[in-house]
């Protein structure tokens, strides 16, 4: 009897646990979810973000919020993030630079970028362009480099942070050119812009949202493209492997995370939450113009690639022996 009843005991818990546990993933959220951004608003990061956190916003029937939390090339942000409680109500879209390149980049960072997050979905994907002022004579990548070559350290480059995409982009610019030039980073792709503009620098490579306003206004000349193919936004721009640099080929990727212990149940309902955002003809027809490459995978096939992901950039940090000032 008593065997019996500790039987049904254990039944009835496993089934209380298990519809508490329903009964939350099918309320959830229950409250507005703060979408973290570590650079400043006006960037590419920053643009997604609001893309989708709108989309999410009517999908889920409670307001999701872009808040930017600046500094240290993404790490600020990122390690807010890694401390938030795991309930979701605190996510991130991170980025190559934040969740791969600086677990390799930096000696010591206050977290684990494998241990400490959760994937939740791959967003996109999309390459550089290098941009220059207007005012600057090079016509193409060619005389650039001409230029650079003949004038070691005159130049310099703008990037986003240290450690991010258009970081990696000016310094795999640098080797595979044979050039010097210096390096200047900035809070976010925004201020690195209003500088180029203004001519307080020569360079930077930034991405097609962020710069495709300033391209078309002919405040910025884009010399050329990191993928091994051309953007469709902006056809006339080479890419740098057709125009000496043969080979070069760099795409930069946004991908969601949730801090550690955060339920499957909730992965999966963010997931499929931006799943569906991403078919809705608006955010659809606003990624074409930003010439953003959709991707939204799984959680475990995201997690898949965000482990190769870091394993290369280890290898190509370490292969290329780049170093920072920390």
């Amino acid at each position: 009897m008593l065997q019996r009843l500790t039987v049904l005991s254990t039944l009835l818990i496993s089934i209380f646990f298990t519809t508490t546990n329903v009964a939350q993933a099918q309320a959830y959220p229950t409250q507005p979810i703060k979408m973290v951004v570590a650079f400043p608003a006006g960037g590419t990061t920053d643009l997604l973000a609001r893309v989708f956190s709108r989309k999410m916003s009517e999908l889920l029937n409670q307001p999701v919020t872009v808040e930017n939390r600046t500094g240290a090339g993404g790490i600020i942000g990122t390690e807010f993030v890694a401390r938030a409680a795991p309930d979701g109500q605190v996510i991130m879209l991170g980025t190559v630079g934040t969740m791969s390149v600086n677990q390799s980049l930096y000696k010591k960072l206050p977290y684990d970028v494998e241990k400490d997050f959760v994937p939740i979905t791959l967003l996109a994907t999309l390459p550089n362009i290098l941009l220059i002022n207007p005012s600057l004579p090079y016509k193409n990548i060619k005389e650039l480099i001409a230029f650079a070559k003949a004038n070691p350290g005159k130049l310099t480059y703008a990037s986003a942070g240290t450690g991010t995409a258009s970081f990696l982009a000016g310094e795999m610019f640098k080797q595979e050119a044979g050039v010097e030039i210096t390096h200047v980073p900035y809070r976010g792709s925004a201020p690195a812009l209003n500088d180029l503009m203004a001519g307080h620098v020569s360079i930077s490579f930034d991405y097609p949202p962020s710069s495709l306003p300033f391209i078309t206004s002919g405040k910025l000349k884009a010399l050329g493209v990191t993928s091994l193919t051309r953007v469709k936004v902006t056809p006339d721009v080479p890419t740098l492997h057709e125009d000496g640099l043969r080979g070069f080929n760099l795409l930069t990727w946004y991908g969601v995370f949730a801090p550690k212990g955060t339920s499957a149940d909730i992965v999966n309902k963010l997931q499929s939450t931006m799943a569906e955002a991403a078919k809705a003809p608006d955010v659809i027809k606003r990624m074409d113009e930003l010439a953003v490459d959709m991707v939204v995978n799984s959680p475990a096939e995201f997690a898949k690639f965000h482990r190769a992901d870091v394993a290369t950039w280890a290898k190509f940090i370490q292969d290329k022996n780049i170093k920072i000032d920390e």
